[in-house]
């Protein structure tokens, strides 16, 4: 896919995107996918399986970096590894109901004709945004009154078999567990295009109970893993415009460079507060974008 489908005021567009998206990762140390599908859809007009294949394209080559200059021992890689085939199949999964709705086309609605992978997506996004949102404002805000959230909530389902992982005090966790964690994780990934990142952090502390360093480490080994993994599905389907992925690359490297710099002239509490706004104010530009389809 080039040019024929693009204009050049989208290229554009995107580079300016790919920066914005790219400050975001610098300034809170997540991928920006939850704000890139959106942008490029709702503002720049690109339609919204372009937008969706463009997201863990352009994660895969920051997760490539990141990957490479961190130092990932064995242990890190204990958990990616139990999930990898869960993760493919929830990718595969995601990835082929976003192409059952592409090819389904548009649906009528009050007198209106809607792409149905469009409304799907976008409704996804906005409740997974909503929902991440107000838990980031939440655990702001119990932090604040120093009642932190208890941890490691799904070690009590106690279905074998189990695994050991590190930092994890001598507790084991249930593999076929984390195992339908990882579907919906790569699921998600598959269909709305988020590399994960946004999910397993929190989910990796206050669901499996690792630290926060060896939850950092092992988030960027999986969505290293699923941005692969969904940049090749999505390839499969003919869902991926490399020229719209090279503008994004080119914005996203410059304006990582300067979030990070933001970054450390804000203390972690503050940033958590900023990102949780940032959610729900994106959940705002999605839920507008459905009132004008659905209701007008």
């Amino acid at each position: 896919m080039g040019f024929s489908q693009l204009t050049f005021q989208q290229l554009g567009g995107a580079v300016v995107a790919g920066g914005a998206v790219g400050y975001l990762s610098g300034l809170f140390g997540v991928g920006g996918g939850f704000l890139l599908v959106p942008l490029l859809n709702i503002v720049l007009g690109i339609p919204i399986e372009l937008a969706v294949g463009a997201g863990p394209c352009q994660v895969l080559g920051p997760a490539t970096t990141s990957l490479l200059a961190r130092r990932v021992g064995k242990a890190d890689l204990r958990l990616p590894l139990i999930i990898a085939l869960g993760l493919l199949i929830g990718v595969f999964w995601g990835a082929r109901l976003l192409e059952a709705a592409k090819q389904q086309g548009r649906i009528a609605w009050n007198g209106q004709s809607i792409p149905l992978a469009e409304l799907v997506v976008l409704s996804l996004y906005w409740i997974l945004l909503v929902v991440l949102g107000a838990f980031s404002l939440w655990e702001v805000r119990r932090s604040q009154r120093r009642r932190p959230i208890p941890r490691g909530w799904i070690r009590r389902w106690r279905i074998p078999p189990y695994a050991t992982l590190p930092d994890s005090d001598g507790q084991d966790i249930s593999i076929p567990v984390v195992s339908w964690f990882a579907v919906a994780v790569g699921f998600l990934a598959g269909l709305i295009g988020t590399s994960g990142g946004l999910i397993l952090l929190p989910s990796l502390i206050y669901l499996v109970g690792l630290t926060t360093h060896r939850a950092v480490l092992n988030t960027i080994v999986i969505v290293w893993i699923v941005a692969a993994q969904s940049t090749i599905a999505h390839a499969w389907h003919d869902n991926i415009n490399l020229v719209l992925v090279m503008s994004l690359l080119l914005g996203g490297t410059i304006g990582a460079r300067l979030g990070a710099v933001t970054s450390l002239r804000l203390g972690g509490r503050q940033l958590r507060h900023r990102f949780g706004w940032l959610l729900l104010g994106t959940a705002v530009l999605i839920a507008l974008r459905l009132a004008k389809r659905l209701l007008l």
